[in-house]
């Protein structure tokens, strides 16, 4: 397989091989797919549906404490996790 990232992403994996973070850049691109195949919580455009929903919100004035918020999310990531 090949791909092609955007010349900032680019940049940024070379950065962090050179740094020592990550062996090579195919070591980055495996642990960043990883990584979000596992905490991969949501529906395919639930999280645009969300963010629109809480951008509406916000030009509303209507704002959630941030632990609320958290506490609700990691809730949700926990029953999503006992469902799969």
């Amino acid at each position: 397989m090949t791909i092609s990232l955007k010349p900032e992403l680019q940049k940024l994996v070379e950065q962090k091989v050179r740094a020592g973070l990550f062996p090579s850049a195919d070591a980055l691109v495996n642990s960043a797919v990883e990584q979000v195949v596992a905490t991969d919580d949501l529906q395919p455009g639930e999280m645009e549906r969300l963010l629109a929903a809480g951008a509406r919100d916000a030009l509303q004035g209507r704002f959630v404490d941030e632990d609320e918020a958290f506490a609700k999310l990691k809730a949700r990531s926990d029953a999503a996790r006992r469902r799969s």
